[in-house]
């Protein structure tokens, strides 16, 4: 829980400083939102790839460790 807490901030932070820029209103502008969005989805790929890639390498350390025995 710890973690998702720890990415789920580290993304509000990342997307917030690219994205918002203008403090003059106190509404979100449509820039702010897409831009947001777009960071948000970029963010969430990203993490999903490294997962996928740190997966395929735990499985071929484990059948490295296998055929090793």
């Amino acid at each position: 829980f710890r973690d998702f807490l720890a990415s789920y901030n580290k993304l509000s932070e990342s997307c917030f400083s690219d994205c918002v820029h203008d403090f003059s209103s106190r509404k979100i502008s449509s820039l702010e939102i897409g831009c947001a969005l777009n960071c948000t989805e970029k963010y969430l790929k990203m993490t999903q790839r490294i997962m996928l890639r740190f997966q395929e390498h735990q499985q071929q350390v484990t059948e490295s460790i296998a055929s090793q025995k």
